[in-house]
């Protein structure tokens, strides 16, 4: 588990798996199950859009390859596309998700949001953080840019 913490407030710290693969930029996270790949939204991706309102996402069957969009997230502070981490074909729309879009901020990491099929899992996971040392890595660059944008209330 890496343990991310920015100031002291309990709500800026952060717990991400490091057995799961990050889109650096979506906060989407992948786990490999056998063949399958489930995808969510990770604690801090979550944590900076707020509350969960809707979600959108291409049905079963539909195809799309690393870093294209496979669905649109919208809470009150943020609208925007959810990006691939992983290429590959939706086997699965988690339908409860869908309806109650607000257990992601309940649980980023049990309510996952699609299972795929992936087309190149070893090549596309190859440059996503994985591990606590790379996980942490990359969560202190979006930490600082976070920071500098003014996004953070942490002291």
């Amino acid at each position: 588990m890496a343990n991310i913490e920015f100031g002291s407030k309990d709500e800026c710290k952060w717990e991400l798996p490091d057995d799961l693969y990050y889109h650096k930029d979506d906060h989407i996270w992948a786990r490999r199950d056998g063949d399958k790949v489930y995808f969510g939204v990770d604690y801090f991706g979550q944590y900076a859009a707020g509350e969960v309102q809707y979600i959108k996402i291409m049905p079963a069957g539909r195809k799309f390859k690393k870093n294209k969009t496979f669905g649109s997230l919208e809470s009150g502070k943020y609208i925007g596309p959810m990006r691939a981490p992983v290429g590959g074909e939706i086997l699965e729309v988690n339908q409860a998700v869908i309806d109650s879009p607000k257990l992601i901020n309940a649980s980023p990491y049990e309510n996952w949001v699609i299972c795929i099929n992936p087309d190149n899992f070893d090549e596309d996971v190859a440059d996503l953080p994985h591990g606590e040392e790379k996980i942490k890595e990359w969560m202190q660059a979006e930490l600082d840019d976070y920071n500098k944008k003014d996004l953070l209330k942490c002291d």
